[in-house]
């Protein structure tokens, strides 16, 4: 089972609303996964943590020395991108 994080800047509304599209989008893969949602400072300190984490293309240059796979999206609602960038990520496979 992989470890997700999803962050915004506050780690309120649009991470939850990524956590519920990055939920559909894992189960329509198949791949079963843990989601956790927070803010981009916290996700910054525990990025290592995950196994991926997915964030706004804005903020992908704060996770420079994270391990895990960071997949950044130009619209955080839009299921098909983040879809896309798992895809060529080869997350869960």
């Amino acid at each position: 089972m992989l470890k997700v994080m999803v962050a915004c800047g506050c780690g309120m509304g649009s991470s939850q609303m990524l956590k519920m599209k990055a939920a559909e989008v894992f189960k329509e893969l198949g791949i079963e996964v843990t989601i956790h949602h927070t803010s981009v400072d916290e996700a910054m300190s525990t990025a290592n943590e995950y196994d991926v984490v997915i964030v706004s293309e804005t903020l992908v240059r704060n996770f420079s020395k994270a391990k895990a796979t960071v997949i950044g999206l130009k619209n955080i609602l839009s299921k098909k991108e983040m879809k896309e960038k798992l895809q060529e990520a080869h997350v869960g496979e």
